[in-house]
């Protein structure tokens, strides 16, 4: 059984309906590329995808070491080269301050983010960590 079907609803607009949990994600293209602009583009759920899977990986890995991220916000953003993404910027507010050994490990939990790791090797990809101590850490890949 597949894991999503995708179904064109007209011009450039997909809907994406995952069977494992009836949920349906809609895209569009954006107004450059032939579409209306009217939902997410698919680079959107890229970066939301990266954006989450990053969180989730530090959030596990704070909770292994008995941390509570509850409340930690990340935001990104991206940017474009001809017919793929170029960079992503990612910051993360973490409402915990872990000691150094705690901070290198979430750190290498969001650098194995599975979706991380499957995107083009070229990307360029810059995470800054801000943590509840008023201390920040930037790492780029």
């Amino acid at each position: 059984m597949a894991i999503l079907t995708a179904r064109n609803d007209g011009a450039c607009r997909f809907s994406a309906t995952f069977s494992k949990y009836g949920k349906t994600i809609e895209t569009d293209a954006t107004k450059d590329h032939g579409g209306e602009d009217t939902s997410y583009s698919p680079v959107d759920l890229t970066l939301a995808a990266l954006v989450n899977c990053t969180g989730t990986l530090m959030a596990i890995k704070a909770r292994s070491i008995g941390l509570d991220t509850t409340g930690m916000t990340l935001s990104g953003d991206y940017a474009m080269v001809p017919g793929r993404i170029g960079s992503v910027t990612i910051s993360a507010d973490i409402p915990c301050a872990p000691d150094e050994k705690g901070r290198q490990g979430i750190v290498r939990a969001a650098n194995n983010c599975p979706v991380r790791k499957s995107l083009h090797p070229d990307i360029g990809i810059t995470l800054t960590l801000n943590w509840s101590d008023g201390t920040s850490q930037t790492v780029q890949e």
